[in-house]
C-alpha cells in the first residue's frame, strides 16, 4: 500500500466517522424532541383503590439472565480473536512451502522413494 491509497484509505474512514456522528447526532436530537413533545401530555392520576404492582417484569426469567451477557462476552472475545490472532489458514504461521513444515515435506519424498524402489510382490500368487 502507498502513501496515495493509505491517505485516501484514511480519509473516507475519516469521513464515515464523521458522517456517522453527524447521523447520530440527529437521531439524539430527534429522540430528545420527541421525548420533550410526548412530556407535555397530561396523564390521569389512576382511580382510587387501584392496586399498585411491586413487580419488576424480568425479560429472560431467573435462570437464563446470567447466561446472556456472558454469550456476549463470548462473542466479543472471538471477533477480538479473529482480527488480531492471525492461524496458519491465514498465513500466520510461517509456512510458506506448500504449508507444511520442510521436515514434513522431505519426509514424504523419502516415503515415496522408498515406495517406488521396494519390490511389488502379487499377493494372491503361491
Amino acid at each position: 500500500m502507498n502513501n496515495r491509497s493509505l491517505f485516501r484509505a484514511l480519509v473516507i474512514g475519516a469521513l464515515v466517522l464523521v458522517g456517522a456522528a453527524a447521523i447520530a447526532t440527529g437521531a439524539y436530537n430527534w429522540g430528545l424532541a420527541q421525548g420533550i413533545a410526548e412530556s407535555g401530555r397530561a396523564m390521569a392520576a389512576p382511580p382510587a383503590g387501584t392496586p399498585y404492582v411491586y413487580v419488576w417484569p424480568r425479560p429472560w426469567g431467573v435462570g437464563f439472565f446470567p447466561i446472556f451477557p456472558l454469550l456476549f462476552l463470548f462473542l466479543f472475545f472471538f471477533l477480538v480473536r479473529g482480527i488480531f490472532w492471525r492461524g496458519p489458514w491465514r498465513g500466520g504461521y510461517g509456512y510458506r512451502c506448500g504449508g507444511v513444515p520442510p521436515s514434513f515435506d522431505e519426509w514424504h519424498r523419502r516415503a515415496h522413494e522408498a515406495e517406488r524402489q521396494a519390490p511389488r510382490s502379487s499377493a494372491g500368487s503361491a
